[in-house]
Protein backbone atom coordinates (compact mmCIF):
# COMPACT_ATOMS: atom_id res chain seq x y z
CA UNK A 1 0.00 0.00 0.00
CA UNK A 2 1.25 3.30 -0.60
CA UNK A 3 1.15 6.44 1.44
CA UNK A 4 -0.06 9.54 -0.40
CA UNK A 5 -1.53 11.65 2.12
CA UNK A 6 -0.41 15.33 3.16
CA UNK A 7 1.46 14.36 6.11
CA UNK A 8 4.69 12.21 5.22
CA UNK A 9 6.50 10.41 8.05
CA UNK A 10 5.76 6.92 9.33
CA UNK A 11 3.98 4.87 7.41
CA UNK A 12 0.88 3.58 8.73
CA UNK A 13 -0.59 0.12 9.42
CA UNK A 14 -1.44 -2.16 6.89
CA UNK A 15 -5.22 -2.32 8.41
CA UNK A 16 -5.44 1.59 7.52
CA UNK A 17 -6.29 3.22 4.20
CA UNK A 18 -6.46 7.06 3.00
CA UNK A 19 -9.00 8.41 0.85
CA UNK A 20 -7.26 11.15 -1.04
CA UNK A 21 -8.87 14.68 0.31
CA UNK A 22 -10.87 13.02 2.74
CA UNK A 23 -8.74 11.38 5.66
CA UNK A 24 -8.30 8.53 6.74
CA UNK A 25 -10.45 5.38 7.97
CA UNK A 26 -9.45 2.38 9.66
CA UNK A 27 -11.02 -1.00 8.00
CA UNK A 28 -11.88 -2.39 11.54
CA UNK A 29 -13.45 0.53 13.75
CA UNK A 30 -14.49 3.08 10.57
CA UNK A 31 -12.88 5.50 11.95
CA UNK A 32 -12.28 8.64 9.29
CA UNK A 33 -10.02 11.71 9.78
CA UNK A 34 -11.01 14.64 7.75
CA UNK A 35 -8.30 16.80 6.42
CA UNK A 36 -8.93 20.18 5.16
CA UNK A 37 -8.24 20.66 1.32
CA UNK A 38 -6.48 23.59 2.67
CA UNK A 39 -3.51 21.87 4.08
CA UNK A 40 -3.51 18.89 1.36
CA UNK A 41 0.25 18.86 -0.06
CA UNK A 42 1.27 21.58 -2.66
CA UNK A 43 4.32 21.63 -4.40
CA UNK A 44 6.46 25.08 -4.44
CA UNK A 45 4.61 25.87 -7.80
CA UNK A 46 1.23 25.58 -6.45
CA UNK A 47 1.95 27.40 -3.59
CA UNK A 48 3.37 30.41 -5.57
CA UNK A 49 0.82 30.45 -8.48
CA UNK A 50 -2.14 30.09 -5.90
CA UNK A 51 -0.77 31.96 -2.73
CA UNK A 52 0.85 34.83 -4.47
CA UNK A 53 -0.28 34.78 -8.11
CA UNK A 54 -1.91 38.13 -9.21
CA UNK A 55 -4.39 36.23 -11.35
CA UNK A 56 -4.88 32.48 -9.90
CA UNK A 57 -6.46 32.12 -6.22
CA UNK A 58 -6.43 29.19 -4.46
CA UNK A 59 -9.97 28.37 -4.01
CA UNK A 60 -9.81 26.47 -0.63
CA UNK A 61 -7.36 29.41 0.82
CA UNK A 62 -9.92 31.74 2.95
CA UNK A 63 -10.64 35.65 1.66
CA UNK A 64 -10.67 37.28 5.36
CA UNK A 65 -7.56 38.89 5.77
CA UNK A 66 -7.30 38.28 9.44
CA UNK A 67 -8.11 34.27 9.00
CA UNK A 68 -4.96 34.65 6.19
CA UNK A 69 -2.91 36.43 9.52
CA UNK A 70 -3.54 34.03 11.45
CA UNK A 71 -3.02 30.85 9.25
CA UNK A 72 0.05 32.53 8.36
CA UNK A 73 1.40 33.46 11.81
CA UNK A 74 0.73 30.38 13.00
CA UNK A 75 2.72 28.50 10.20
CA UNK A 76 5.88 31.05 10.97
CA UNK A 77 5.81 30.52 13.97
CA UNK A 78 5.88 26.65 13.87
CA UNK A 79 8.96 27.15 12.05
CA UNK A 80 11.14 29.28 14.42
CA UNK A 81 13.13 27.49 16.94
CA UNK A 82 10.57 26.41 20.16
CA UNK A 83 11.90 25.23 23.39
CA UNK A 84 10.01 22.04 24.71
CA UNK A 85 6.68 22.59 26.55
CA UNK A 86 5.75 22.55 29.80
CA UNK A 87 3.46 18.92 30.23
CA UNK A 88 -0.15 19.46 31.59
CA UNK A 89 -0.99 18.90 34.79
CA UNK A 90 2.93 20.18 35.44
CA UNK A 91 2.31 23.87 33.75
CA UNK A 92 3.66 26.27 36.05
CA UNK A 93 0.92 29.06 37.62
CA UNK A 94 0.54 32.74 35.36
CA UNK A 95 -1.80 35.34 35.88
CA UNK A 96 -2.97 37.90 33.35
CA UNK A 97 -3.21 41.42 34.61
CA UNK A 98 -5.45 43.83 32.63
CA UNK A 99 -5.28 47.36 34.42
CA UNK A 100 -8.64 49.56 33.41
CA UNK A 101 -9.11 53.16 34.25
CA UNK A 102 -11.96 54.35 32.02
CA UNK A 103 -11.91 52.09 28.94
CA UNK A 104 -15.40 50.73 27.53
CA UNK A 105 -16.26 47.42 29.30
CA UNK A 106 -19.19 46.63 26.72
CA UNK A 107 -20.74 48.44 23.82
CA UNK A 108 -24.01 50.32 24.09
CA UNK A 109 -26.79 50.75 21.32
CA UNK A 110 -26.70 54.60 22.16
CA UNK A 111 -22.98 54.14 21.02
CA UNK A 112 -23.48 52.10 18.39
CA UNK A 113 -26.37 53.56 16.71
CA UNK A 114 -27.86 56.99 17.90
CA UNK A 115 -30.09 57.73 15.32
CA UNK A 116 -30.01 58.80 11.59
CA UNK A 117 -28.71 61.63 11.08
CA UNK A 118 -28.13 62.95 7.14
CA UNK A 119 -24.27 63.77 8.27
CA UNK A 120 -23.20 61.69 10.71
CA UNK A 121 -22.93 57.66 9.96
CA UNK A 122 -23.96 55.48 12.67
CA UNK A 123 -20.88 53.45 14.26
CA UNK A 124 -23.01 50.37 13.38
CA UNK A 125 -22.87 51.14 9.73
CA UNK A 126 -19.18 50.94 9.20
CA UNK A 127 -19.13 48.15 11.47
CA UNK A 128 -21.22 46.27 9.19
CA UNK A 129 -19.57 46.84 6.19
CA UNK A 130 -15.81 46.52 7.18
CA UNK A 131 -16.65 42.91 8.42
CA UNK A 132 -19.36 41.92 6.07
CA UNK A 133 -18.38 38.48 6.05
CA UNK A 134 -18.79 38.20 9.80
CA UNK A 135 -21.92 40.20 9.93
CA UNK A 136 -23.17 37.54 7.44
CA UNK A 137 -22.15 34.85 9.71
CA UNK A 138 -23.21 36.38 12.55
CA UNK A 139 -26.48 36.47 10.74
CA UNK A 140 -26.27 32.63 10.31
CA UNK A 141 -25.62 32.13 13.93
CA UNK A 142 -28.74 34.05 15.13
CA UNK A 143 -30.84 32.10 12.56
CA UNK A 144 -29.69 29.15 13.96
CA UNK A 145 -30.70 29.56 17.70
CA UNK A 146 -34.04 30.99 16.55
CA UNK A 147 -33.42 34.85 17.43
CA UNK A 148 -35.10 35.91 14.47
CA UNK A 149 -31.78 36.61 12.38
CA UNK A 150 -30.80 39.80 10.86
CA UNK A 151 -33.03 40.65 8.01
CA UNK A 152 -33.65 44.05 9.01
CA UNK A 153 -30.31 44.76 7.19
CA UNK A 154 -29.44 48.16 8.23
CA UNK A 155 -32.96 49.39 9.68
CA UNK A 156 -31.81 49.10 13.24
CA UNK A 157 -34.69 50.66 14.47
CA UNK A 158 -36.17 47.43 13.24
CA UNK A 159 -34.18 45.34 15.66
CA UNK A 160 -35.44 44.19 19.57
CA UNK A 161 -33.56 44.78 22.75
CA UNK A 162 -32.41 41.08 22.56
CA UNK A 163 -31.30 41.44 19.26
CA UNK A 164 -29.69 44.61 20.01
CA UNK A 165 -27.94 42.89 22.74
CA UNK A 166 -26.78 40.20 20.77
CA UNK A 167 -25.41 42.84 18.46
CA UNK A 168 -23.50 44.73 20.87
CA UNK A 169 -21.74 42.01 22.19
CA UNK A 170 -20.72 41.06 18.41
CA UNK A 171 -19.86 44.76 18.02
CA UNK A 172 -17.67 44.78 21.28
CA UNK A 173 -15.42 42.15 19.67
CA UNK A 174 -14.34 44.29 17.22
CA UNK A 175 -13.63 47.27 18.71
CA UNK A 176 -11.40 48.01 21.63
CA UNK A 177 -13.26 47.34 24.65
CA UNK A 178 -12.27 45.81 28.04
CA UNK A 179 -14.58 42.64 26.80
CA UNK A 180 -12.81 41.70 24.36
CA UNK A 181 -9.41 41.73 25.48
CA UNK A 182 -10.69 39.48 28.64
CA UNK A 183 -12.60 37.22 26.44
CA UNK A 184 -9.23 36.85 24.26
CA UNK A 185 -7.24 36.08 27.49
CA UNK A 186 -9.27 33.49 28.77
CA UNK A 187 -8.78 31.36 26.03
CA UNK A 188 -5.69 30.27 28.25
CA UNK A 189 -8.59 28.10 29.62
CA UNK A 190 -9.54 26.24 26.84
CA UNK A 191 -6.17 25.85 25.40
CA UNK A 192 -4.73 24.52 28.57
CA UNK A 193 -7.50 22.24 29.01
CA UNK A 194 -6.82 20.82 25.23
CA UNK A 195 -3.39 19.93 26.24
CA UNK A 196 -4.31 17.98 29.42
CA UNK A 197 -6.79 16.31 26.96
CA UNK A 198 -5.30 15.63 24.44
CA UNK A 199 -2.09 13.97 26.54
CA UNK A 200 -4.67 11.39 27.91
CA UNK A 201 -3.49 11.95 31.81
CA UNK A 202 -5.59 9.90 34.14
CA UNK A 203 -6.91 7.57 32.03
CA UNK A 204 -5.98 3.69 32.58
CA UNK A 205 -6.39 0.46 30.56
CA UNK A 206 -9.14 -1.17 32.20
CA UNK A 207 -10.32 1.41 34.33
CA UNK A 208 -12.64 4.03 34.13
CA UNK A 209 -11.73 7.60 33.34
CA UNK A 210 -12.23 9.55 36.22
CA UNK A 211 -13.32 13.49 35.69
CA UNK A 212 -11.04 15.48 34.70
CA UNK A 213 -11.99 18.24 37.01
CA UNK A 214 -11.20 15.62 39.92
CA UNK A 215 -7.64 15.78 39.22
CA UNK A 216 -6.83 19.19 37.27
CA UNK A 217 -8.25 22.01 35.85
CA UNK A 218 -6.71 25.02 34.20
CA UNK A 219 -7.82 27.05 37.35
CA UNK A 220 -5.00 25.17 39.21
CA UNK A 221 -2.13 27.09 37.17
CA UNK A 222 -4.36 29.93 35.25
CA UNK A 223 -5.75 33.58 36.71
CA UNK A 224 -7.13 36.65 34.78
CA UNK A 225 -7.14 39.53 37.16
CA UNK A 226 -8.77 42.45 35.82
CA UNK A 227 -6.97 45.81 37.98
CA UNK A 228 -10.55 47.88 37.75
CA UNK A 229 -9.26 51.07 39.79
CA UNK A 230 -12.71 52.88 39.72
CA UNK A 231 -14.49 49.68 41.16
CA UNK A 232 -15.01 50.80 44.01
CA UNK A 233 -16.74 54.47 43.34
CA UNK A 234 -19.90 54.40 42.48
CA UNK A 235 -21.38 55.25 39.18
CA UNK A 236 -18.17 55.11 37.54
CA UNK A 237 -18.11 51.29 36.55
CA UNK A 238 -20.78 49.81 34.76
CA UNK A 239 -21.50 46.80 37.02
CA UNK A 240 -24.16 45.21 35.00
CA UNK A 241 -21.07 44.98 32.48
CA UNK A 242 -19.06 43.85 34.93
CA UNK A 243 -21.01 40.60 36.27
CA UNK A 244 -21.50 39.87 32.24
CA UNK A 245 -18.06 39.22 32.39
CA UNK A 246 -18.36 36.97 35.71
CA UNK A 247 -21.26 35.24 34.16
CA UNK A 248 -19.12 34.47 30.76
CA UNK A 249 -15.90 33.95 32.73
CA UNK A 250 -17.00 31.83 36.15
CA UNK A 251 -14.00 30.41 37.04
CA UNK A 252 -10.97 32.08 36.75
CA UNK A 253 -11.74 35.97 35.96
CA UNK A 254 -11.06 38.12 38.74
CA UNK A 255 -11.36 42.12 39.74
CA UNK A 256 -9.13 43.92 41.70
CA UNK A 257 -9.76 47.56 43.14
CA UNK A 258 -8.67 50.34 45.72
CA UNK A 259 -11.92 50.86 48.17
CA UNK A 260 -11.56 53.60 50.83
CA UNK A 261 -13.40 54.67 53.71
CA UNK A 262 -13.21 57.50 56.12
CA UNK A 263 -11.62 57.11 59.41
CA UNK A 264 -13.21 55.79 62.20
CA UNK A 265 -12.52 55.88 65.98
CA UNK A 266 -9.68 53.07 65.23
CA UNK A 267 -7.84 54.89 63.67
CA UNK A 268 -5.54 56.31 66.23
CA UNK A 269 -5.21 53.16 67.74
CA UNK A 270 -4.14 51.73 64.14
CA UNK A 271 -1.44 54.04 63.64
CA UNK A 272 -3.28 55.88 60.95
CA UNK A 273 -0.90 59.14 60.09
CA UNK A 274 -3.31 62.47 61.36
CA UNK A 275 -2.93 64.01 57.68
CA UNK A 276 -4.47 61.04 56.04
CA UNK A 277 -8.27 61.74 55.66
CA UNK A 278 -9.04 58.63 54.84
CA UNK A 279 -8.38 54.55 54.67
CA UNK A 280 -7.34 52.95 51.16
CA UNK A 281 -7.57 49.09 50.70
CA UNK A 282 -6.56 46.71 47.86
CA UNK A 283 -9.60 44.42 47.35
CA UNK A 284 -10.49 41.34 45.15
CA UNK A 285 -13.55 40.00 43.78
CA UNK A 286 -15.11 37.38 41.39
CA UNK A 287 -18.04 35.60 40.34
CA UNK A 288 -18.56 34.11 43.80
CA UNK A 289 -18.97 37.15 45.92
CA UNK A 290 -22.38 38.34 46.96
CA UNK A 291 -23.76 41.54 45.64
CA UNK A 292 -24.17 44.71 47.96
CA UNK A 293 -27.77 45.42 48.35
CA UNK A 294 -28.84 48.60 46.61
CA UNK A 295 -25.33 49.01 44.71
CA UNK A 296 -26.34 48.33 41.54
CA UNK A 297 -24.85 45.10 41.13
CA UNK A 298 -21.68 45.91 42.66
CA UNK A 299 -20.02 42.58 44.51
CA UNK A 300 -18.27 42.35 48.02
CA UNK A 301 -14.99 42.00 48.74
CA UNK A 302 -13.70 38.69 49.12
CA UNK A 303 -10.01 39.77 50.02
CA UNK A 304 -9.07 43.16 51.86
CA UNK A 305 -6.03 44.37 52.08
CA UNK A 306 -4.93 47.72 53.82
CA UNK A 307 -2.44 50.24 52.01
CA UNK A 308 -0.20 52.29 54.02
CA UNK A 309 -1.10 55.20 52.35
CA UNK A 310 -3.14 57.03 49.25
CA UNK A 311 -1.47 54.70 46.54
CA UNK A 312 -1.98 56.98 43.32
CA UNK A 313 1.43 58.51 43.77
CA UNK A 314 2.47 58.38 39.99
CA UNK A 315 0.33 58.79 36.42
CA UNK A 316 -2.12 56.19 37.89
CA UNK A 317 -1.50 53.19 35.50
CA UNK A 318 1.74 51.86 37.70
CA UNK A 319 -0.04 52.03 40.41
CA UNK A 320 -3.10 50.66 39.49
CA UNK A 321 -0.88 47.44 38.33
CA UNK A 322 1.34 47.46 41.16
CA UNK A 323 -1.06 47.37 43.93
CA UNK A 324 -2.78 44.49 42.08
CA UNK A 325 0.51 42.19 42.71
CA UNK A 326 -0.36 40.79 45.79
CA UNK A 327 -3.47 38.80 44.26
CA UNK A 328 -1.20 37.28 41.23
CA UNK A 329 -1.29 33.70 41.80
CA UNK A 330 1.53 31.26 40.23
CA UNK A 331 4.94 32.11 39.38
CA UNK A 332 4.73 34.41 36.24
CA UNK A 333 2.83 37.37 35.50
CA UNK A 334 1.52 38.81 32.38
CA UNK A 335 0.91 42.44 31.88
CA UNK A 336 -2.02 43.28 28.85
CA UNK A 337 -3.06 46.49 27.91
CA UNK A 338 -7.28 46.84 28.31
CA UNK A 339 -7.05 47.31 24.47
CA UNK A 340 -5.69 44.19 23.44
CA UNK A 341 -7.23 40.85 22.28
CA UNK A 342 -5.83 36.70 22.06
CA UNK A 343 -6.28 33.98 19.57
CA UNK A 344 -6.88 30.48 20.20
CA UNK A 345 -4.30 29.17 18.12
CA UNK A 346 -1.87 31.59 19.33
CA UNK A 347 -2.72 30.48 23.08
CA UNK A 348 -2.03 26.83 22.89
CA UNK A 349 1.95 27.86 22.65
CA UNK A 350 1.66 29.11 26.25
CA UNK A 351 3.35 26.19 27.45
CA UNK A 352 6.50 26.31 25.17
CA UNK A 353 6.86 30.29 26.19
CA UNK A 354 6.85 29.40 29.88
CA UNK A 355 9.44 26.74 28.22
CA UNK A 356 12.00 29.38 27.69
CA UNK A 357 12.69 30.25 31.64
CA UNK A 358 13.85 26.88 31.77
CA UNK A 359 17.79 26.61 33.11
CA UNK A 360 19.84 23.37 33.00
CA UNK A 361 20.78 24.16 36.67
CA UNK A 362 17.87 24.63 39.35
CA UNK A 363 18.55 28.19 41.10
CA UNK A 364 20.92 29.39 37.90
CA UNK A 365 21.48 33.40 38.00
CA UNK A 366 21.14 33.65 34.53
CA UNK A 367 17.99 32.61 34.02
CA UNK A 368 15.68 34.50 32.08
CA UNK A 369 12.99 36.44 33.39
CA UNK A 370 11.43 38.57 31.10
CA UNK A 371 10.26 37.04 27.83
CA UNK A 372 9.54 39.54 24.87
CA UNK A 373 6.50 38.46 22.68
CA UNK A 374 5.36 40.92 19.70
CA UNK A 375 2.03 42.72 18.96
CA UNK A 376 -0.13 42.13 16.34
CA UNK A 377 -1.62 45.62 15.61
CA UNK A 378 -5.31 45.58 14.31
CA UNK A 379 -6.29 48.49 13.87
CA UNK A 380 -4.53 49.49 10.27
CA UNK A 381 -7.33 51.14 8.95
CA UNK A 382 -7.23 54.18 6.71
CA UNK A 383 -3.70 55.66 6.20
CA UNK A 384 -3.19 57.40 9.60
CA UNK A 385 -3.61 53.50 10.99
CA UNK A 386 -1.82 52.37 8.60
CA UNK A 387 1.10 54.68 9.71
CA UNK A 388 0.75 53.85 13.26
CA UNK A 389 0.73 50.00 12.56
CA UNK A 390 3.54 50.19 10.54
CA UNK A 391 5.75 52.21 13.10
CA UNK A 392 4.57 49.37 15.87
CA UNK A 393 5.53 46.50 13.64
CA UNK A 394 9.21 48.21 12.93
CA UNK A 395 9.68 49.30 16.91
CA UNK A 396 7.80 46.52 18.87
CA UNK A 397 9.33 43.38 16.37
CA UNK A 398 12.02 43.88 14.03
CA UNK A 399 14.08 46.11 15.98
CA UNK A 400 13.34 44.32 19.20
CA UNK A 401 15.24 41.26 18.05
CA UNK A 402 18.33 43.28 17.20
CA UNK A 403 18.36 44.79 20.47
CA UNK A 404 17.98 41.16 22.08
CA UNK A 405 20.89 40.13 20.18
CA UNK A 406 22.95 43.00 21.33
CA UNK A 407 22.08 43.26 24.91
CA UNK A 408 20.36 46.09 24.73
CA UNK A 409 16.69 45.12 25.02
CA UNK A 410 14.08 45.87 27.69
CA UNK A 411 10.59 45.56 28.77
CA UNK A 412 8.82 47.41 26.42
CA UNK A 413 5.49 46.23 25.67
CA UNK A 414 2.76 44.76 27.56
CA UNK A 415 2.49 41.41 26.38
CA UNK A 416 5.67 40.14 27.95
CA UNK A 417 6.06 37.65 30.18
CA UNK A 418 8.06 38.08 33.62
CA UNK A 419 8.56 36.56 36.60
CA UNK A 420 6.79 37.94 39.72
CA UNK A 421 8.14 36.86 42.05
CA UNK A 422 11.54 38.90 40.77
CA UNK A 423 9.48 41.70 40.02
CA UNK A 424 8.10 42.23 42.90
CA UNK A 425 11.45 42.27 44.26
CA UNK A 426 12.54 45.56 42.25
CA UNK A 427 9.27 47.39 43.43
CA UNK A 428 6.73 46.21 40.57
CA UNK A 429 6.17 45.80 37.53
CA UNK A 430 6.51 49.03 36.51
CA UNK A 431 7.54 52.57 38.55
CA UNK A 432 5.21 54.95 39.94
CA UNK A 433 7.36 58.34 39.96
CA UNK A 434 5.07 61.08 38.10
CA UNK A 435 5.99 62.20 35.53
CA UNK A 436 9.83 60.52 35.49
CA UNK A 437 8.18 57.59 34.60
CA UNK A 438 5.97 58.40 32.48
CA UNK A 439 7.40 55.62 30.31
CA UNK A 440 6.63 53.15 32.86
CA UNK A 441 6.90 49.53 31.64
CA UNK A 442 10.65 50.14 30.22
CA UNK A 443 11.84 50.59 34.04
CA UNK A 444 11.06 46.82 34.89
CA UNK A 445 13.90 45.72 32.03
CA UNK A 446 16.01 48.74 33.54
CA UNK A 447 15.61 47.63 37.03
CA UNK A 448 16.43 43.92 36.16
CA UNK A 449 19.73 44.71 34.02
CA UNK A 450 20.80 46.17 36.68
CA UNK A 451 20.92 43.65 39.28
CA UNK A 452 23.56 42.08 37.30
CA UNK A 453 24.44 38.25 37.43
CA UNK A 454 24.35 37.48 33.57
CA UNK A 455 20.80 38.14 33.58
CA UNK A 456 19.10 38.40 29.73
CA UNK A 457 15.78 39.48 28.66
CA UNK A 458 14.65 37.47 25.79
CA UNK A 459 12.21 38.16 23.12
CA UNK A 460 9.99 35.51 21.25
CA UNK A 461 8.45 35.66 17.36
CA UNK A 462 6.23 32.70 17.51
CA UNK A 463 3.65 33.91 20.42
CA UNK A 464 1.64 36.91 18.90
CA UNK A 465 -1.49 39.36 20.77
CA UNK A 466 -3.68 41.50 19.34
CA UNK A 467 -2.99 45.04 19.90
CA UNK A 468 -5.66 48.40 18.72
CA UNK A 469 -5.11 51.43 18.58
CA UNK A 470 -6.90 54.70 18.32
CA UNK A 471 -7.32 55.73 14.75
CA UNK A 472 -7.79 59.33 15.14
CA UNK A 473 -4.72 62.04 13.80
CA UNK A 474 -4.70 63.80 17.60
CA UNK A 475 -4.77 60.44 19.41
CA UNK A 476 -1.76 59.08 17.17
CA UNK A 477 0.06 61.94 17.31
CA UNK A 478 -1.04 62.11 21.46
CA UNK A 479 1.06 58.79 21.57
CA UNK A 480 3.81 59.69 20.34
CA UNK A 481 4.32 62.99 22.09
CA UNK A 482 4.12 60.15 25.01
CA UNK A 483 6.88 58.36 23.71
CA UNK A 484 9.35 61.61 22.92
CA UNK A 485 8.55 62.53 26.36
CA UNK A 486 8.92 59.26 28.18
CA UNK A 487 12.00 58.79 26.34
CA UNK A 488 13.03 62.51 27.61
CA UNK A 489 12.29 61.98 31.35
CA UNK A 490 14.23 58.74 31.10
CA UNK A 491 17.12 61.10 31.24
CA UNK A 492 16.78 62.52 34.70
CA UNK A 493 16.86 58.88 36.12
CA UNK A 494 19.35 56.84 38.25
CA UNK A 495 18.93 53.83 35.74
CA UNK A 496 19.97 55.63 32.89
CA UNK A 497 22.72 57.20 34.63
CA UNK A 498 24.07 53.43 36.20
CA UNK A 499 23.51 51.57 32.74
CA UNK A 500 25.02 53.98 31.48
CA UNK A 501 28.05 53.41 33.30
CA UNK A 502 27.87 49.95 33.46
CA UNK A 503 26.62 48.42 29.99
CA UNK A 504 29.74 47.39 27.35
CA UNK A 505 30.06 49.51 24.15
CA UNK A 506 27.47 47.63 21.86
CA UNK A 507 25.25 46.84 24.44
CA UNK A 508 25.53 51.35 25.44
CA UNK A 509 25.41 52.19 21.87
CA UNK A 510 22.15 50.49 21.15
CA UNK A 511 20.47 51.34 24.49
CA UNK A 512 21.08 54.70 23.92
CA UNK A 513 19.65 54.85 19.92
CA UNK A 514 16.77 52.45 21.42
CA UNK A 515 15.63 55.62 23.59
CA UNK A 516 16.45 59.01 23.82
CA UNK A 517 19.10 58.61 20.94
CA UNK A 518 16.73 57.83 18.21
CA UNK A 519 14.55 61.50 18.88
CA UNK A 520 18.27 63.59 18.99
CA UNK A 521 18.88 61.57 16.06
CA UNK A 522 15.89 62.56 14.33
CA UNK A 523 15.95 66.10 15.39
CA UNK A 524 19.70 66.89 13.74
CA UNK A 525 18.29 65.37 10.68
CA UNK A 526 15.83 67.35 10.78
CA UNK A 527 17.28 70.99 11.61
CA UNK A 528 20.10 69.99 8.89
CA UNK A 529 18.33 70.34 6.02
CA UNK A 530 17.23 74.00 7.02
CA UNK A 531 20.83 74.55 7.77
CA UNK A 532 21.60 73.37 4.82
CA UNK A 533 19.71 75.59 2.63
CA UNK A 534 19.65 78.67 4.59
CA UNK A 535 23.13 78.68 6.56
CA UNK A 536 25.80 81.58 5.94
CA UNK A 537 27.75 81.22 2.44
CA UNK A 538 31.09 82.58 1.63
CA UNK A 539 32.35 82.20 -2.07
CA UNK A 540 35.80 80.82 -1.75
CA UNK A 541 36.17 81.11 -5.87
CA UNK A 542 34.38 81.89 -8.30
CA UNK A 543 31.37 78.85 -8.84
CA UNK A 544 32.10 77.24 -5.67
CA UNK A 545 31.09 78.13 -2.06
CA UNK A 546 31.98 76.77 1.32
CA UNK A 547 29.19 76.16 4.05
Amino acid sequence: MSWNGPFCGSRPSSSSVLTQGHGLSLSGAQIKIAVPNMFQEQSICQRAFLHYGCCIRDPNWPQNPEVQWRLLALSRGLGLPIPKPFRAPFIPGITVMIPHYGETILEKKDSLYGGRDDDIVPLMDWLKARYEDEWHNFDARMQAKNMGGLSAGSNWDDYSDEQWEKICGWSSMRLQTLFRTVAGMMLYHPALQCHYEVQGVGKVRGEKKPALADVWTPNDCFNCIVSMQQYGIPGAVNYGHVNKMFAKFPSSLKVAFIDFKEKNIHAEVDKIHPRQKRRYFSCLVDGQCSEVPGSNGRRKAKYTVELPGYPILGDGKSDNQNHAIIFLRGIFSQCIDANQGGYFEQMLMLPCVLGEFRTIDRGDDAAKQIIGLPEHITSDIGSVGDFAAGSEVAFGTILQRTYSVLGARMHYGHPDIMNKQYMMQQGGVSKATKTINLSEDIFAGMDFTLRGQGRSIKHCEYFHVAKGRDLGFNTVLGFFSKLSSGAGEQILTRQMFRLGQLLHLPEALTFYYAHVGFYVTQGLVSASMPILVRGPSCPSSPGRYTF
